[in-house]
């Protein structure tokens, strides 16, 4: 059978790939030092090299102003910053569950031209404890550091709420375009989604965080269960960056 040549050239490739895959395991072998690895896990280096966000100055130069106010790395930032982009014109809204300090409701709501932009957190601790998250982890209360960076920034129609979503809400909503959940644990991802379900416009994206993160094994347990009963409804892209996309039918 006859040898396929690869365009960068057969000797090049392979040396590229032995690298990759070198790099691969001795970073996940050293990971696993912390963190206990599954067999169906390992840490992931992408072959991809192009960085969109590069590109963007309008995004660079705004995430220079939040990073502080966010955990989400680079990539996962411009995911937001891309979905909101494109569902600016919908009058509808955008929702960031789990919001904490407000970065990833802030890149969302920059973007924004049309319908508001809603955040929510409890600003209290996790009420459950799945071995992960703790009442000490991801605790931030200061709800009034978050408006007054939403002032800062000049962001038009964008809102915090102190809220165990979708509980208690003091402010209506009725169509959804662009939602972001990031509440880490399976219940409560379960009930925010039931209730955005309803209400999310058709080309409607949902952002699921920590999606094949290490430990978070909530978010992949519902995936899972979304994917067995919603797959009529939605498409599911599942980018292997920390994030699972679903987009409304």
């Amino acid at each position: 059978m006859r040898k396929i040549d690869h365009p960068h050239g057969n000797i090049r490739s392979s040396i590229l790939k032995f690298f990759k895959k070198f790099l691969t395991t001795t970073i996940s072998f050293f990971v696993s030092f912390f963190c206990k690895l599954e067999k169906n896990e390992e840490v992931i280096i992408s072959s991809a090299v192009y960085c969109p966000w590069k590109d963007d100055l309008k995004f660079s130069l705004f995430y220079k102003k939040i990073e502080n106010t966010t955990l989400l790395d680079l990539p996962r930032s411009y995911t937001l910053w891309s979905a909101a982009r494109d569902l600016k014109k919908y009058n509808a809204d955008i929702l960031d569950l789990g919001c904490l300090q407000g970065g990833s409701g802030f890149i969302m709501a920059q973007q924004n031209i049309n319908g508001k932009v809603l955040m929510f957190d409890t600003f209290q601790s996790f009420y459950q404890n799945d071995g992960l998250h703790t009442k000490k982890t991801f605790l931030f209360e200061d709800i009034g550091k978050v408006k007054k960076n939403i002032k800062k920034l000049r962001l038009k129609n964008t809102y915090v709420f102190k809220s165990r979503f979708p509980e208690n809400l003091k402010i209506k909503i009725n169509k959804i375009k662009l939602c972001h959940f990031d509440v880490n644990v399976y219940s409560e991802t379960k009930k925010c989604f039931e209730f955005v379900n309803k209400r999310l416009i058709r080309g409607g994206v949902l952002v699921f965080d920590d999606y094949g993160i290490w430990g978070v094994d909530g978010i992949k347990k519902f995936i899972s269960y979304a994917y067995k009963k919603y797959s009529k409804n939605y498409n599911f892209i599942k980018n292997y960056m920390g994030q699972c996309l679903l987009i409304k039918r």
